[in-house]
């Protein structure tokens, strides 16, 4: 009952903003075929780039903890290995597989969500275990964590990343600037299209 209220909500909400998107295109399409010059003015003022440099300083900036961490290794030693033994107690003695399927009423097949609950168990029973003896190296000896931290703690800059978004695509823009009453023609009849297909859907 709850699914079908809800299906029916968001597909009234999809067809009202089809509806209203629809009288938009018919605009703009109007626009590319008789006031093409306008469109140009139009996007000449919308048309900013937006350099993600900024984004990319931020991203690139080194935060350095290792001095705190080593300072204060015991109290962060003993919480790690009092989650670990919580994981492993509870996972391992409090964990009722029975109630949790009566819990979860997805839909899904019980064979599967008996699988992925054993999944669950285990890997958390062992990422417990391996946390619990990081937690007693960082308690007892972290300098036996260095030679790990210094394999995994590699910086990788986000620059080739900024990059692909630092290039224009205007393909499209081009296209459009070519052939702009050809465009909003088709424009126009698909918006047309679609604010009396909404409108049927709606009444």
């Amino acid at each position: 009952m709850i699914n079908n209220s809800l299906n029916m909500f968001l597909w009234r909400e999809l067809a009202i903003f089809l509806l209203v998107c629809a009288p938009v295109g018919v605009i703009v399409s109007l626009l590319l075929i008789f006031k093409p010059q306008l469109m140009e003015r139009l996007n000449r003022v919308a048309n900013r780039w937006l350099t993600a440099r900024r984004l990319n300083q931020f991203l690139d900036r080194s935060i350095s903890i290792e001095r705190w961490f080593y300072r204060y290794h015991r109290p962060f030693g003993a919480v790690v290995m009092l989650g670990a033994l919580y994981i492993v107690i509870y996972f391992g003695i409090l964990f009722d597989k029975a109630y949790a399927l009566q819990r979860l009423n997805w839909r899904v097949p019980p064979r599967l969500m008996d699988g992925l609950l054993d999944a669950l168990v285990l890997s958390s029973l062992a990422g417990a275990v391996t946390a619990f003896m990081v937690g007693l190296f960082l308690w007892l000896r972290p300098s036996l964590l260095k030679g790990i931290e210094v394999d995994a703690n590699q910086w990788i800059s986000s620059r080739r990343a900024i990059k692909m978004l630092e290039v224009p695509r205007d393909q499209v823009e081009l296209f459009v600037a070519r052939h702009m009453q050809r465009v909003g023609w088709l424009i126009l009849l698909g918006s047309s299209y679609l604010f009396f297909l909404t409108f049927c859907l709606l009444m």
